[in-house]
């Protein structure tokens, strides 16, 4: 038998919750690492408590869609680990939610086919975001910050592109109509608000300043100084405000969920 023919046996062994099987097809200098947890395992009996936690965190944890490759002393399993968190884990109370995350274990054997040692490898952060302990990480340096999409709405509203300001706003956007002075509540009505002074004003322009943004979790505000002007029935208009932009994270990025505007007295302005 092959070295990932054992490798999958004693997976099978853990999903039926046979650890006294496993226990029998390791060296007795057996030593394991989890690299994610900083444990190292120097026991058999350590080696079965590890097993029993993870079994004890998730009743129902399994090895799911394994592949195996095999090496000359060793042998490499890619598999996704899957289970509902009903039981205490690495001391944390259970969260009753479920983790589906891959996994890459490598184990080496002696000569007699014995389990000499074996380190496994995973994204800790991705299992605890899963579980609702952590929250999730913000994106990649590549992605757009908010402070980069507060930019793109005010550069579409000098351009009168509704159709990129629509994808910028969240379904629930909130904004206020000063001429009316009431609350926009939803990017529909944000929008018909916008739509109607499409023909009212012409040859807009913004220019952003101490532009600042904080992060927390997946919302974010955004501070700036706007100076705007716009041509408004004939008359050009000129608007300086203390400016906040309210954003959330969705699965497409930072998206618009309040822009609030104070725009000062026009004897204040310089």
């Amino acid at each position: 038998m092959g070295h990932s023919a054992t490798h999958q046996q004693l997976h099978e062994y853990f999903n039926s919750r046979q650890f006294d099987r496993i226990e029998e097809a390791l060296a007795s200098s057996f030593l394991y690492e989890d690299l994610p947890r900083a444990l190292t395992i120097k026991s058999h009996a350590e080696f079965i408590d590890y097993l029993n936690e993870w079994a004890g965190g998730f009743s129902d944890a399994n090895v799911g869609s394994p592949q195996y490759v095999d090496g000359p002393d060793h042998s490499v399993a890619l598999f996704h680990a899957r289970g509902l968190n009903d039981g205490s884990i690495a001391g944390m109370p259970p969260t009753g939610k479920r983790m589906d995350v891959p996994f890459c274990e490598i184990l080496h054997y002696g000569s007699d086919g014995q389990v000499t040692s074996g380190e496994i490898y995973y994204d800790q952060v991705t299992m605890l975001t899963q579980l609702g302990v952590i929250e999730a990480p913000a994106p990649s340096d590549s992605a757009e910050s908010p402070a980069d999409v507060v930019r793109s709405l005010f550069a579409a509203m000098d351009r009168l592109d509704f159709s990129v300001i629509r994808s910028l706003a969240a379904d629930d956007a909130q904004g206020v109509d000063e001429i009316a002075r009431r609350w926009l509540r939803g990017k529909d009505d944000l929008l018909a608000y916008l739509s109607q002074l499409e023909g009212a004003i012409s040859a807009p322009h913004s220019d952003l300043s101490d532009v600042r943004e904080s992060i927390t979790g997946n919302n974010a505000l955004v501070t700036c100084w706007l100076d705007q002007e716009y041509t408004y029935e004939g008359n050009r208009v000129r608007v300086s405000a203390p400016t906040s932009i309210g954003l959330r994270r969705q699965d497409d990025g930072w998206r618009i969920t309040l822009v609030h505007s104070v725009p000062l007295p026009s004897e204040q302005l310089g």
